[in-house]
């Protein structure tokens, strides 16, 4: 009997184990609301990962607009916002606490100065309300939009944040410039600062005055020069060259003309001074030098003038600041001219070209000039037997180191002609004994 019951119990459960269908029912009815709510979940949290993405990308794009109109940041923040479909921006400022909700959009805008030094942390390069502005932060905060699962989960705040910064700037120099060009004396002038023997035209120096230098390529061609390889513009810059090297760098620069190239030539070959210069005296590029050699900034065309630069780094190059010509009678009606000059370091150092952002500063070294002038002598007569003692007259000229300073820079409209660059300058005064004028 007991075999017999074994054997019932037996089949019943081989038939149960082998009619499915109702395990399944069943199963599906137990488990349905769990995958329903699990699909609710993943559609929601799909959704507010994807809007979070989108609102990220418009708090990017304000921060920007808001870093290029940083005189009415919370207006270009606002606008940006609403013209990419943003409801209901609310914009939160400094000691308020706006709770955001469903179609109603938190803003916060903060101006401040960004430093993009490798030596600080990411969370230190930004300084909130540190002048002179820079940079903007803004943050965001928002309710997404939950489509199934809002009675499943708490209420979601989406949270982002973003920092932009502009660095608008523009190149500058400060120096004397020509009124008319003497050949002789620029050639006994360069002669003494660079040794040899200079001997250019007047044709000559107009061709290096009229020349502009493209001065990244100028770079290039220098640190080819120097035999320079794999290193940015500030490593070539904070190198040393001799001027026969700077003069032969600007001669292969392509856009110079076929007469500076040649006198560019020239003083390369003449020159004797073997004295290096710190280059960083002569260019800073700011921080366009974090480029590698043969890199572009693109839409910042850098120039510099062949005369100014080589004059400049003549300067330099002379050790001694302190150079006497002997004019010899060139002047008629004086029996002998010698000039002599003494260059001194600025007040502050200051290379003679910069490119900076606003409050960059160069300045012009202190010059004294003392030209001497003789005139007459025992052969000058008057007539009648009235003969001319001969007479020096020295004229002492100090001139003071000349400032320029950049103010601002704007650029209201994006587009170039709209650029607009101030430049403050203050013109050193001469001093001249025995007249004692002054002149700017």
């Amino acid at each position: 009997m007991s075999q017999t019951l074994a054997g019932r119990i037996g089949r019943v459960a081989r038939s149960m184990l082998s009619d499915l269908t109702a395990n399944f029912a069943v199963m599906t009815a137990l488990c349905a609301p769990f995958a329903l709510a699990l699909a609710a979940f993943a559609i929601d949290e799909g959704s507010i990962y994807v809007e979070r993405r989108e609102a990220q990308s418009l708090v990017d794009l304000a921060a920007i607009t808001a870093a290029s109109n940083i005189n009415n940041i919370d207006a270009a923040v606002v606008t940006t916002l609403g013209d990419n479909g943003m409801p209901g921006i609310v914009v939160q400022k400094a000691g308020q606490t706006i709770t955001p909700a469903l179609g109603k959009t938190v803003v916060s805008v903060t101006p401040g100065r960004y430093s993009a030094e490798s030596s600080l942390g990411v969370d230190k390069r930004f300084e909130a309300g540190k002048t002179p502005y820079n940079a903007v932060h803004v943050t965001l905060k928002k309710v997404p939009a939950r489509y199934f699962a809002s009675s499943l989960i708490p209420t979601p705040v989406i949270g982002t944040q973003a920092v932009a910064s502009i660095a608008p700037q523009a190149m500058f120099s400060v120096g004397s410039r020509l009124l008319s060009v003497n050949g002789g004396i620029l050639n006994a002038l360069l002669s003494k600062f660079l040794g040899g023997n200079i001997t250019l035209s007047v044709m000559d120096y107009n061709a290096l005055i009229a020349a502009d230098v493209n001065l990244l390529s100028f770079i290039d061609a220098l640190a080819v020069e120097m035999q320079l390889t794999g290193v940015s513009y500030s490593e070539v810059l904070a190198s040393k060259a001799t001027v026969g090297q700077i003069a032969t760098a600007m001669a292969n620069v392509s856009p110079v003309g076929s007469t500076s190239k040649l006198a560019l030539q020239t003083i390369a070959s003449r020159t004797t001074s073997t004295v290096k210069i710190p280059l960083n005296h002569l260019v800073d590029l700011g921080s366009m030098g974090q480029l590698g050699l043969g890199q572009k900034s693109p839409g910042f065309s850098v120039d510099a003038s062949a005369m100014g630069m080589l004059t400049t780094a003549a300067a330099l190059a002379n050790g001694s600041k302190h150079v006497e010509l002997n004019l010899g009678a060139a002047i008629p009606g004086l029996a002998s001219t010698t000039l002599a000059i003494a260059i001194g370091e600025p007040a502050q150092f200051s290379p003679w070209l910069t490119i900076g952002e606003k409050g960059a500063v160069v300045r012009t070294a202190q010059t004294r000039i003392k030209l001497v002038a003789s005139v007459g002598g025992s052969n000058a007569t008057l007539g009648g037997g009235i003969s001319l003692l001969a007479v020096k007259l020295p004229l002492h000229v100090e001139v003071a180191s000349a400032e320029a300073k950049l103010t601002d820079i704007s650029c209201p409209t994006g587009h170039p002609d709209s650029l607009k660059v101030t430049i403050a300058a203050r013109p050193g005064p001469c001093l001249a004994a025995p007249w004692r004028q002054r002149c700017r």
